[in-house]
């Protein structure tokens, strides 16, 4: 027979328990946007979009000579040796400047980028926003946790977060 302190403790730790696992992702998901915040306020060109919208570039197959199209018209600007390695983002401007830009393809993987998903990013210029920062709900590509401790505890958290959800799905 458990006694009642031991009781109130055991209900009072699963209270604690359910709270941490509820507000948990939301914590997650703050810290990582104040990140990306952060690492994309020391570039000239931002961008913050929603609905986003993802178009491969791709270039146009012999007898024609190769000419990188897809998402017009920042993809004509790219040589055909690396035309495949991007995509063109655009959506409704939600901040910044304009409202597409050019990202590899790695770069949006790593950011968790999806179609008609928010994105914030810095960069050099809109065609070469693969040297910035990209950050969407699903991560940061380019963002490097500060040295504080908040930091390191938020980033291993986050660590964490990402095992558990791929343990679930």
């Amino acid at each position: 027979m458990i006694n009642k302190k031991k009781k109130n403790i055991l209900i009072f730790g699963i209270i604690v328990l359910i709270l941490f696992f509820c507000f948990f992702p939301s914590i997650i998901s703050s810290w990582r946007l104040q990140k990306a915040i952060e690492a994309s306020a020391s570039f000239p060109i931002q961008l913050g979009l929603t609905k986003a919208v993802i178009v491969p570039c791709v270039f146009t197959p012999p007898p024609a000579a190769p000419v990188c199209v897809g998402g017009l018209p920042l993809c004509g600007l790219l040589d055909p040796a690396r035309c495949v390695l991007y995509s063109q983002v655009s959506g409704l401007p939600a901040g910044g400047n304009g409202n597409m830009a050019l990202f590899s393809n790695i770069a949006i993987a790593k950011a968790g980028l999806t179609p008609g998903g928010q994105l914030i990013a810095g960069g050099m210029s809109p065609v070469a926003m693969d040297n910035g920062v990209l950050a969407s709900a699903g991560g940061c590509f380019g963002c490097v946790a500060k040295a504080n401790f908040k930091d390191k505890i938020f980033d291993l958290a986050d660590k964490i977060d990402k095992y558990i959800i791929a343990v679930f799905k």
